[in-house]
């Protein structure tokens, strides 16, 4: 009887522990007591990708202690269709624990770029990134928000390190606007087929590298009355002007970003576990539960002239009409192309130690006054015994000959 009372208590305790995980409790570390300000987002935990121990500009959403989602451009690549992933780089996460608290760069053990990721139009530029969280010192959940009507307002962050430490997180608040919407869709075809999954506008803030160069922000918050979780991450630029530049566009910039909302049933499919996800728990709210959604992709990425697109890592640009990386065949072959290869230059020297022989070789022959037998040259090559056997005209050499 008592082992029967247990269980049955028991499992109200694990009743009630699941019935608290699907309740707004759940959410209680994006509540505030009063008004949500942009000064919030500098509390929340936020993480930077680092390639070979260098800063980029691609943020991580975090999800939990132990993996996000990162862009898919922000990765190296040996393909130009992204298929294959340069092993060569070393990745790396830093993470903020907020109000510029370190916890520290980790390695990345694993990065699943979405199968459906297209290079050329940055469709579908999300990627999974799998990470350790320091032996386990630290654990924590955070939140992708998972229903854009939700979003009242939206705050674009963004985050850098210098020397190790952490900035304040530059933070500007947006409401989207139906005039970006319309110039948003002229400089960009994934944008006019997408616009569901992608936001767009012309927000910027000086580069972490260079302060006279306007960067787009790396992540975007969704604001729900005094909640607020990450909801998308920077994906690419569209440029136009007198030189495409994104530096010095005369303003003509329009930064795009990936909403994950729709990406988090595939993101489970590759965890092989649940993602945290916030919404408000209203009758309207429905889930992508398509592990294998993907935005429409134009059959045309490049078809509007004068724009130029940049995507990725924006400190090392990488623009739609050149490859992603350069593959380590092309690399030999260009090194060729610029100069001499190995063999030509070990000929090269071969053929000047000769030369220098055959110089030294006249010059003796200059200072004998005369050649001489043909089998006495011989011996010389072989011996340097040339005036020994030009003043031996009694027989031959005391030394033998080999031709």
């Amino acid at each position: 009887m008592k082992f029967a009372q247990s269980l049955l208590a028991l499992a109200a305790g694990l009743s009630v522990a699941l019935a608290n995980y699907e309740t707004p409790n759940m959410h209680r570390l994006f509540r505030r007591e009063a008004s949500t300000t942009p000064s919030d987002v500098n509390g929340f935990k936020g993480a930077i990708l680092l390639k070979n121990g260098q800063q980029t500009s691609c943020e991580v959403a975090l999800m939990r202690s132990t993996y996000g989602f990162v862009a898919a451009a922000c990765i190296d690549y040996l393909d130009n269709e992204a298929k294959s992933m340069n092993q060569s780089t070393v990745y790396e996460v830093g993470i903020s624990a907020g109000n510029q608290v370190s916890y520290g760069t980790v390695l990345v053990s694993k990065i699943t770029p979405n199968p459906r990721y297209d290079p050329k139009t940055f469709a579908n530029n999300l990627a999974v990134i799998e990470f350790s969280n320091n032996g386990g010192r630290y654990d924590f959940v955070n939140y992708i928000a998972s229903w854009r009507p939700d979003w009242a307002s939206m705050y674009y962050v963004r985050r850098s390190l210098v020397g190790g430490v952490w900035n304040t997180p530059v933070v500007a608040s947006y409401s989207e606007s139906s005039g970006d919407l319309v110039n948003c869709a002229r400089a960009n075809k994934l944008f006019l087929s997408n616009q569901k999954d992608m936001m767009c506008n012309q927000m910027s803030t000086p580069s972490a590298y260079n302060s006279t160069c306007s960067a787009p922000f790396g992540s975007v918050y969704g604001v729900n009355g005094v909640n607020i979780a990450i909801a998308a991450l920077y994906s690419h630029s569209a440029v136009y002007g007198s030189n495409n530049s994104i530096c010095s566009s005369g303003g003509n910039v329009y930064n795009y970003y990936t909403v994950m909302e729709n990406y988090v049933h595939w993101a489970m499919s590759v965890l092989k576990t649940r993602v945290p996800v916030y919404h408000s728990r209203v009758a309207e709210y429905t889930e992508n539960m398509d592990p294998n959604y993907s935005m429409s992709v134009p059959a045309q990425p490049s078809d509007i002239d004068g724009v130029k697109v940049f995507g990725g890592d924006i400190y090392h640009i990488k623009t739609e009409d050149s490859p992603k990386t350069q593959p380590e065949t092309d690399k030999a072959k260009e090194i060729e192309s610029r100069g001499l290869s190995t063999v030509a230059i070990i000929a090269i020297v071969l053929g000047i130690v000769l030369l220098l022989a055959l110089a030294l070789y006249l010059y003796r022959k200059k200072q004998q006054g005369k050649l001489g037998a043909l089998s006495r040259v011989r011996t010389w090559w072989l011996f340097g015994r040339l005036g020994n056997t030009a003043r031996n005209s009694q027989g031959p050499p005391a030394y033998p000959t080999y031709f």
